[in-house]
């Protein structure tokens, strides 16, 4: 970025086409992250939905799906910043020379300015409003990128679904908050990822894991969940987790782990300990 703030130390038109390329760059990430997340859209043209028998759980509540009034509010608001700051560049170029203006302070504040702007959009696609934790859009990009390269590097893929029922309604929200700082503690790789999966479901996505690693890494969460029920008072609080690991294989698709994750979460649904690992048939 700051090369663009330095072009030639000229009037030519390709110095002020430099900069104006730097401001239709940062319209083109806004538009299409804002765009991303007003679309009520779950990617299921590149990775696939989840099988029908599976479908039901989160396909009414999933979160990154619509916006309430407040995020309108505030994406609104970062826009009409953007726009500020934008109409305000234009009419310094339209102005004044480009290379007085390249180097000119103001000028640089609003430029830089412009890009927060696009970060904070890009907040509202990646982010789950209740929790901070990433939700199932940015999920659902990570899988298709840990997707790619566990296929390159012929390398296991982890992926566990999990939720937590027993809890009284009323403290939906004040449980899940507190169960999110508990995960964000208890998954330790920095390369792991942890989301929002839905309303009621969340979910951890395991890169270079196979299944014994990925099998730990539930018990660990099932562990700390019953722990932090205890100390919470949460009574009755039970955790469900299903697991699945996968070298991807020629033919397969991310989908496939997913579907397979969430058969596995619903068979532990039927279990006394609460954890189920897929088995191919």
């Amino acid at each position: 970025m700051a090369e663009k703030m330095n072009p030639a130390n000229n009037d030519s038109p390709a110095a002020q086409d430099d900069i104006m390329q730097g401001i239709e760059g940062m319209i083109g990430n806004l538009l299409s992250s804002t765009i991303s997340k007003m679309q009520k859209n779950d990617m299921s043209n590149q990775i696939g939905g989840l099988e029908q028998e599976s479908s039901e759980a989160g396909d009414e509540d999933s979160l990154y799906r619509e916006m309430d009034i407040t995020d309108i509010k505030n994406l609104v608001n970062v826009m009409q910043k953007f726009i500020d700051n934008v109409n305000h560049m234009i009419n310094q170029l339209e102005d004044g020379p480009a290379s007085a203006i390249s180097g000119d302070e103001e000028f640089l504040d609003g430029y830089m300015a412009t890009a927060d702007n696009v970060l904070e959009i890009a907040a509202f696609s990646m982010k789950d409003r209740l929790t901070g934790l990433s939700n199932r859009y940015s999920l659902d990009n990570r899988i298709i990128l840990e997707w790619n390269r566990a296929t390159r590097d012929k390398s296991p893929l982890g992926l566990l679904i999990f939720a937590v029922d027993g809890y009284d309604e009323k403290l939906h929200d004040e449980v899940f908050v507190k169960l999110a700082k508990t995960m964000e503690n208890t998954i330790k790789r920095s390369t792991d990822f942890l989301a929002r999966w839905s309303d009621k479901e969340f979910s951890t996505l395991l890169p270079i894991t196979d299944i014994s690693g990925a099998a730990i890494v539930s018990e660990r969460i099932s562990a700390e969940i019953e722990k932090m029920a205890a100390e919470e008072g949460y009574s009755g609080l039970k955790s469900y987790i299903g697991v699945c690991v996968l070298t991807p294989t020629q033919g397969e698709q991310p989908a496939d782990l997913i579907n397979k994750t969430h058969k596995a979460f619903l068979k532990a649904k039927e279990t006394e300990r609460g954890i189920a690992v897929h088995e191919d048939e």
